[in-house]
């Protein structure tokens, strides 16, 4: 399809499986050398983590996670037709059970948590009341990569600010927070409730920011 990039798990169980790409570039795939830098840095964490991935389109970050050792991804889109195609990367890697999917406006739910989806894949309607995790089914590692527009303002009352001070509350200690903006966004502040700025890294023009959880 011209102007959407081809889609792959890069390493790990599934490595080299392609997987379906956005129908257009409204959601924006991140490279093959981006996501590769990016989890070498997190590599660490990846081993039985339970990971969240936010806007995550055909979920090419979350599903990579698992090839890589994450036990499970909460996977949000509320674009129907990102989730109607990440349904089917989930079906052909096989990831099934270890993955929740849920159509929601992230902005308000932030990390959706639901007894009832916890342990399979399954959308859940946007009318569900998002669950508060228990402390042993908080998530480790978190993908935030926002619309263009959204993720262009910091300041302490946008949206994208709002929701890192949410998402402080859901994760587990010391979780790490990984936020992908353009570089003609704002830069992040140093803390968003009890997530810190660690380190910033620029890849062309996409800039990729490490949040901790010092709680």
């Amino acid at each position: 399809m011209h102007g959407v990039l081809a889609m792959r798990i890069i390493a790990g169980s599934r490595a080299r499986t392609n997987i379906l790409p956005p129908r257009d570039l409204t959601t924006r795939p991140i490279t093959d050398r981006v996501k590769e830098s990016l989890f070498s840095i997190i590599n660490d964490r990846l081993a039985n983590a339970r990971v969240a991935d936010l806007f995550c389109g055909t979920g090419s970050m979350g599903l990579e996670a698992i090839s890589r050792g994450a036990a499970h991804a909460i996977m949000v889109d509320k674009d129907r037709d990102a989730i109607a195609r990440l349904h089917k990367n989930i079906a052909k890697l096989r990831f099934e059970h270890q993955t929740t999917v849920r159509c929601a406006d992230i902005f308000r739910c932030g990390i959706p948590i639901s007894p009832a989806v916890d342990t399979a894949t399954k959308q859940v309607s946007n009318n569900e009341i998002p669950v508060v995790a228990t402390e042993d089914k908080r998530c480790d590692l978190v993908f935030v990569d926002p619309p263009y527009r959204l993720s262009l303002e910091t300041a302490p009352e946008s949206k994208l600010a709002l929701l890192l001070c949410k998402i402080a509350e859901q994760v587990a200690p010391r979780a790490m927070v990984i936020v992908r903006q353009q570089k003609q966004a704002q830069g992040l502040a140093d803390q968003y409730a009890s997530l810190c700025l660690t380190q910033t890294r620029q890849y062309g023009s996409m800039i990729l920011s490490f949040l901790e959880n010092v709680l």
